[in-house]
């Protein structure tokens, strides 16, 4: 029984320390998309643009709890991926369902959700959906570089 109850705590550990490693991207990613609005690339933040989902005006002290738990949920969903997709080229999938996610939060609250600043141009498209891609492949990268690795 004891033997059960450390690989169930193995279980949850791997998951919840991802989430962690994940968190220093909170800033790139605001840091990167505040560059983009302050060129006129695009006219939200990434924090400003994760507020939306809740308020008519952005509000980036709102736009960190949606990041905390919308990442946290992407990262979850980027580690248990791995038992379907497998761990190759884990970097590239992890981009392919972050920029997913993205476009989705986007359609959804900004096009269905009638959220007009959602909707964005080209450039701001672009601006997103880079950002999203770099986050993809730096989880990608820190899921099998220090906890699938750790596994094995």
């Amino acid at each position: 029984m004891l033997v059960t109850e450390g690989v169930e705590r193995m279980r949850i550990k791997k998951p919840f320390l991802l989430i962690l490693y994940q968190l220093p991207g909170l800033p790139l990613a605001e840091g990167y998309t505040r560059l983009m609005k302050h060129f006129g690339f695009t006219n939200l933040t990434a924090l400003e643009a994760m507020s939306l989902m809740w308020m008519r005006e952005p509000s980036w002290v709102l736009g960190i709890l949606a990041f905390l738990g919308v990442s946290a949920w992407e990262t979850l969903l980027v580690y248990y991926s791995t038992r379907f997709w497998g761990t190759d080229y884990l970097p590239l999938k992890g981009m392919l369902i972050l920029m997913t996610c993205q476009a989705l939060i986007f359609s959804i609250y900004g096009i269905l959700g009638g959220q007009g600043e959602l909707v964005q141009g080209v450039s701001g498209n672009y601006v997103h959906a880079s950002a999203a891609a770099f986050g993809g492949i730096i989880i990608g990268y820190l899921l099998k570089k220090f906890i699938l690795k750790a596994q094995q």
